[in-house]
């Protein structure tokens, strides 16, 4: 079998997963839908929840990690709380932005719907797919899971300040905005600096923060960063 056709079955078999080859034949037959106003208020919702997320974060795992204070916690190596004990007002705070931010890696597949509901199928790749299907499975799903609080602040705070900038520019462009090609040719430099932020932040966990458990979360963030970043990268190439 060829890299090709193998690449091939694996795209095919992640789509099917996730419903996209199905939502292609139902509009196989049909004219493309026009979904503008939808689009621009997905965009919108995931705009502000974006931003909302970003500033609700960081308040949260300041007061949680004592920021600020005297041997209070610094930007990484913060633990969670003890798992299976009731959370503290700032742990339940924390834990509730970030089960929102989990929940909103589902919402995301709206980008695949409104794509499939205009038969835009070239957007619709491999690592489109990908990085939506695996970012709320297994990813989000075992961080909340296994490691709710401490340094996954970290992830969610980086992502949604990535997505506030993404968001925003296809918010601007729906609007009929007229944004610098420079801009749109930035977001996936943008996402791939992220993606090295990730990588370095896994890597410390690895080396230095020994005390975050369990391991397989750790290696589980360097596995996707190293895939995300080498999808990207091919894109952006």
């Amino acid at each position: 079998m060829s890299h090709d056709s193998s690449h091939a079955n694996g795209s095919t078999a992640v789509t099917d997963i996730v419903g996209v080859d199905l939502g292609k034949r139902l509009m196989r037959n049909r004219k493309p839908v026009n979904v503008k106003a939808f689009a621009m208020a997905h965009n919108l919702v995931m705009f502000l929840a974006s931003l909302y997320m970003v500033i609700e974060t960081l308040r949260q795992a300041s007061e949680n990690f004592g920021w600020g204070r005297l041997g209070g916690g610094g930007m990484w190596g913060n633990v969670a709380e003890a798992p299976g004990k009731p959370l503290s007002p700032s742990g339940h705070r924390l834990a509730r932005v970030l089960w929102i931010h989990y929940l909103s890696k589902a919402y995301e597949f709206t980008d695949t719907l409104i794509m499939i509901l205009k038969k835009n199928e070239r957007q619709i790749t491999f690592l489109h797919v990908y990085h939506h299907a695996t970012t709320f499975f297994p990813c989000w799903w075992s961080v909340m899971n296994f490691a709710l609080g401490g340094d996954t602040y970290f992830t969610c705070v980086v992502n949604s300040g990535v997505h506030v900038f993404m968001y925003g520019y296809y918010l601007a462009a729906a609007a009929g905005v007229k944004v610098p090609r420079a801009v749109k040719k930035s977001i996936t430099t943008v996402q791939l600096a992220q993606f090295a932020l990730f990588f370095a932040h896994a890597l410390y966990g690895a080396i230095y923060a020994t005390h975050y458990r369990p391991c397989i979360i750790i290696v589980l963030c360097l596995f996707q960063a190293l895939v995300f970043a080498s999808l990207f990268g091919h894109f952006f190439w």
